[in-house]
């Protein structure tokens, strides 16, 4: 609930209490001099102080700005030829907006802009050539697959290589027990020549399986096992499998030891290829030089480059020049939220021709009485509410404080600015109000705003009961800062005492 309706209720609940309150004693005397009978005296509603936290605030009513407002007025008054854009749609800095004359201008400033894209992409990428390929694999060159004078590409296979150092074998399993499997867990394999076994780790899990005559459907389960002297292509073996519950058992069918498959090495660049430097049958490490690559094609490459992008600026250039002659720019980003001029019609000098309003960012220009204003500083935090959206509360952050106020209805008054997070659905110009929040206690004793009567700044009275004749007996208090909904109480009553509420309900 905003502050304005707090107030409003409690200037409600002090009158209709207060009236309460003295309307029992006028009774009360009436009562006792026309009868003498004993009535039972009303009960005043009490409230009990508590530990929490209380919050200062500053009210202050305003209205909602988009971060940039422009209304577009043309310097001439001619036919509009061309309307460029809708309402609604959003635009950046420069986009054209509509074209006095008929030309085909805009199209062309579009195929220079894509061409210039396309250039300014390939000097990257020129910028990014290597002067070699190297290997990022170990192993056995089975085949070259790029010669000199050849023009590579950055993911083009030059060579397939194939690990000699190891063998792969593949255990068959049934989907239960392979989904105890993970790829890089170490298991054991059962060689059935030696009666040993060897250790590998699982580099591969098969998710579909393929049916095996007399054993159902069985799952892949690959092995990847460091080759030695006793060990070779086409020894026969199986995996063996440990279970959740400690079960130990080999796969179902034995297999037969191979080599892995075959690893690609890729580029990695683009150019022309000068010298390959290895050869089929080759060992490779990584980090190898394969290939040398002709940087000095690449050079003049570039340079052209260079040439043909500078030709390319500056015919954009011209042609946004010309350009300019012929149609009006928006000198701000955001939407176009109006468009009073037509095609075919002239310019009313009268009313702008469009309206842009850029969105992103929405602020309360919020206007603080001059009293106010030492209290309000930077990064403080508000609570915003807009008239259009009800009680819904907005999140705000003061921005910005003027360090000059305006005079209205003989008062100063500062427009401070608010940044609204999360305002993408307010308007331009709408109203509302907020709740600047300037300061705040936590974990203090505190009582709600009618149960205290403020004398003046750091003092207050509430109402205690009477321990002899019951009735309500001021007391003195130290307060602190005073919230919208609660006091705080520096000295006079402690958490947990009672007091007694005569403004009305507590």
């Amino acid at each position: 609930m905003s502050k304005k309706k707090w107030i409003i209720i409690s200037s409600l609940v002090v009158v209709l209490g207060g009236g309460g309150y003295g309307g029992y004693h006028y009774w009360k005397a009436n009562s006792a001099a026309e009868e003498p009978v004993m009535e039972e005296k009303p009960q005043l509603p009490t409230v009990t102080a508590d530990m929490g936290e209380v919050k200062k605030t500053i009210y202050a009513t305003g209205t909602v700005e988009a971060k940039a407002h422009e209304e577009v007025k043309p310097d001439m008054s001619t036919k509009v030829e061309r309307i460029l854009v809708k309402e609604g749609q959003h635009v950046s800095k420069g986009t054209p907006l509509f074209t006095f004359d008929s030309a085909d201008a805009e199209l062309q400033i579009q195929k220079q802009e894509i061409a210039l894209s396309k250039l300014e992409r390939d000097m990257l990428e020129l910028g990014k050539r290597k002067d070699k390929i190297v290997s990022d694999k170990k192993g056995k060159i089975k085949e070259i697959m790029v010669k000199a004078g050849e023009t590579v590409s950055t993911n083009q296979v030059i060579a397939k290589v194939i690990d000699m150092d190891h063998l792969k074998i593949v255990g068959k399993f049934y989907s239960v027990q392979s989904t105890k499997f993970q790829v890089g867990q170490k298991v054991r394999v059962f060689l059935r020549a030696s009666l040993t076994y060897t250790e590998g780790v699982v580099t591969k899990i098969d998710q579909v399986g393929k049916k095996v005559d007399n054993a159902g459907v069985l799952y892949d389960v690959e092995v990847l096992v460091k080759k030695d002297s006793g060990l070779g292509v086409g020894d026969i073996g199986q995996v063996e499998y440990r279970g959740p519950n400690g079960e130990i058992g080999l796969s179902q069918i034995v297999t037969k030891f191979e080599f892995p498959e075959e690893m690609e090495i890729v580029a990695g660049t683009e150019g022309k290829v000068s010298k390959v430097l290895v050869k089929e049958d080759d060992a490779v490490q990584p980090g190898q030089t394969m290939v040398e690559m002709d940087m000095e094609a690449s050079d003049l490459e570039k340079k052209e480059k260079e040439i043909s992008l500078k030709e390319a600026q500056l015919e954009l250039i011209q042609k946004k020049r010309d350009l300019s002659k012929k149609q009006v720019t928006a000198t701000v980003g955001g939407v176009v939220t109006k468009i009073n001029a037509k095609e075919g019609e002239q310019i009313d000098g009268s009313k702008p021709a469009m309206v842009i309003m850029d969105m992103s960012s929405v602020y309360m220009k919020a206007s603080v009485d001059e009293v106010d204003i030492p209290y309000i500083q930077v990064g403080q935090t508000v609570d915003v509410y807009v008239t259009a959206f009800g009680n819904q509360v907005f999140k705000g952050k003061v921005v910005e404080i003027p360090q000059e106020g305006t005079t209205q209805d003989k008062t100063v008054r500062f427009e401070v600015k608010i940044l609204i997070a999360d305002g993408g659905k307010m308007k331009h110009g709408m109203t509302g109000d907020c709740d600047i929040n300037v300061n705040k206690v936590e974990n203090v004793v505190r009582l709600p705003v009618n149960a205290v009567e403020v004398l003046e700044e750091g003092k207050g009275t509430v109402m205690v009961k009477d321990p002899n004749s019951g009735e309500p007996t001021p007391k003195e208090v130290e307060i602190g800062i005073e919230g919208a909904e609660f006091i705080e109480i520096k000295s006079g009553i402690k958490a947990g005492d009672e007091v007694m509420v005569t403004g009305g309900m507590g």
